[in-house]
């Protein structure tokens, strides 16, 4: 069954900004237009954009935010439950936890520029598919979860995705900083390993709400945030491979040749 919830209850989310299907396809189809074609155009013969400043704030901006939902998915949490223990919610329950939804689903949105950032600084090394997927995937997520399942189901994978952005744009903001904080970025490869973690927990929660409550996540969404978190666990442990397991050993094979 597509809809845990009865669809009458779902009528105030239609009327939230952002909740028509254009909405998204447009803000994705204009993402990637920017990214990989008219942004690359505009900065072929221009100088990098320096923006110190600018990623600091936006760091600091998000890293506040970030903690803020974590906060408020972890009250919902202790106060509902971890597993949704009914399908049929209350107006007001399912008022909180769609506005909940709406945040992170805008907070993801807004994580586009991430990207935008790195096609105006010419970090074109740092546009990867991984990158690219990664952000596109979790607003067209969070975007179905809301207009199709806002219920308890997604309510700890935000906290705990909320929670390690905490730490991933604290790495960020620091690192804008300059060398004279580079001293205090030696975790930089336990980022991707608690990313990888993130996926697992999420993976063993959605399994075992799958099979012991009362309000099962439905068979599309399990099969789509199973198949894409396998996917994400697959090209983070490329990544961790290729740029932390690989370059020591590397280091290590040409320090011997030298000695």
């Amino acid at each position: 069954m597509f809809f845990h919830l009865p669809k009458g209850h779902l009528s105030f989310v239609e009327r939230w900004p952002l909740m028509n299907p254009n909405d998204v396809i447009f803000l994705i189809f204009t993402y990637l237009m920017f990214i990989l074609k008219i942004g690359p155009a505009l900065m072929e013969r221009r100088e990098p954009f320096q923006m110190k400043g600018f990623i600091i704030f936006c760091n600091v901006v998000k890293v506040i935010n970030s903690t803020i939902l974590a906060y408020k998915f972890l009250a919902y949490i202790i106060d509902k439950g971890l597993f949704p223990r009914k399908c049929d919610y209350d107006d007001r329950t399912l008022y909180v936890i769609a506005v909940l939804y709406w945040k992170y689903m805008a907070t993801k949105i807004l994580d586009l520029f991430d990207t935008v950032i790195f096609v105006l600084r010419k970090k074109s090394s740092q546009i990867t598919f991984l990158h690219v997927y990664h952000h596109m995937f979790m607003v067209i997520i969070s975007w179905l979860s809301l207009k199709y399942d806002p219920s308890d189901h997604w309510a700890f994978m935000a906290l705990v995705n909320c929670t390690i952005h905490v730490i991933m744009y604290t790495y960020y903001g620091l690192s804008a900083m300059g060398a004279a904080y580079t001293k205090y970025l030696w975790w930089k490869k336990y980022l991707t390993l608690m990313q990888l973690l993130q996926f697992v927990m999420i993976i063993l929660h959605i399994a075992i709400q799958t099979y012991t409550s009362p309000c099962p996540v439905s068979k599309v969404f399990y099969w789509v945030g199973i198949s894409n978190l396998i996917l994400f666990m697959w090209l983070f442990t490329n990544f961790y491979q290729k740029n932390y397991v690989l370059k020591r050993v590397s280091t290590v094979c040409t320090r011997q040749a030298i000695e």
